[in-house]
């Protein structure tokens, strides 16, 4: 059995929690414990927005049944009325999450049959308590940078093995390669997302992006090296530019790496392609269907390397 840093968390909040209520000598001190597991979240963005959130429909929750039960009383029809106006209001709101805990305040007033200001003060500190003290657990959270940098470098290791044996194939026709390393990176990249998420959520003060925006920028590149396989597996005739595109795969699967290095490749991609269209013309349909393939296989490497290029000009306009 495992016990995660959340459950940790929750399990030493709600002990704290309820251990603080007393100290006030605060009645339904145990309330505190469930607002305070309520509010602990995967993330420090979505502790402090589920807390506030919580906050607010606890304070609304105690405006509205003050007036509701000190206009027409404390009986059952009247809590239905007040469930009635309470669940619209805080849709509009957009304040869902802080329903359950609300509706435990309001109950606690209409056991009492009373509502005073000593009352009202009680359950907004005991919701200050629950919602303080899972935001103090929470601000601290492990940090997954270290994870995220070996994800990113795991990625870029496959994306180089890919490139060098779509060159070694064109250099040298199948060479026995079985292409797991096509099969594994949609679950790296869909791994380095989620961290990037992760990692984002516990950035308080900044909305930038730049770990998911460059897995991105791999998940669409992954799908330009999936469309390549197909022509790169498909060509058998022996002509010039296999060998020359080969050379141009072999330098670029070297120079994987994230910092932006594609503008060059794509001059390099550029000249290639005119000095190819400079060379005599096919003498069979088959070197004219292969050539063909080549020229779209450039083509296709092209959009490979402007998605990076793309990439990062998104990012400085984002910073």
């Amino acid at each position: 059995m495992k016990i995660g840093l959340r459950t940790v968390k929750t399990a030493l909040g709600a002990g704290v929690s309820i251990w603080f209520a007393e100290l006030l000598h605060l009645q339904f001190s145990s309330f505190a414990a469930i607002i305070c597991i309520l509010c602990i979240e995967k993330t420090k963005k979505q502790s402090i927005r589920s807390s506030l959130e919580r906050f607010a429909a606890c304070t609304l929750s105690l405006i509205l049944s003050g007036l509701v039960f000190r206009t027409l009383g404390f009986n059952p029809l009247v809590f239905s009325l007040f469930i009635l106006l309470f669940i619209p209001l805080l849709v509009r709101l957009r304040l869902q999450k802080g329903f359950v805990n609300s509706v435990v305040i309001v109950l606690h007033i209409f056991t009492l049959e009373k509502f005073t200001l000593p009352i009202a003060l009680n359950e907004l500190q005991i919701v200050i308590i629950g919602v303080g003290v899972a935001i103090l657990l929470n601000s601290y959270m492990p940090n997954v940078e270290k994870k995220l940098k070996e994800t990113q470098s795991i990625i870029e290791e496959k994306f180089k093995k890919i490139l060098f044996e779509y060159g070694a194939y064109l250099e040298k026709s199948d060479q026995g390669w079985n292409g797991k390393e096509l099969l594994e990176l949609e679950e790296d990249l869909n791994e380095g997302k989620m961290l990037a998420i992760q990692y984002e959520e516990n950035q308080l003060g900044t909305d930038k992006k730049g770990y998911y925006h460059y897995f991105e920028m791999r998940e669409k590149q992954f799908v330009i090296l999936n469309r390549m396989l197909p022509i790169v597996s498909s060509l058998h005739e022996d002509v010039v530019q296999r060998h020359v595109f080969a050379q141009f795969l072999y330098e670029i699967s070297a120079d994987v790496k994230s910092e932006n290095t594609a503008y060059r490749y794509l001059q390099r991609l550029e000249s290639q392609h005119q000095k190819m269209k400079e060379l005599e013309l096919p003498k069979s349909r088959v070197e004219f269907e292969t050539r063909a393939s080549v020229f779209h296989l450039m083509n296709e490497m092209e959009y490979y390397l402007k998605t990076k290029m793309n990439y990062y000009v998104e990012k400085q306009i984002d910073v």
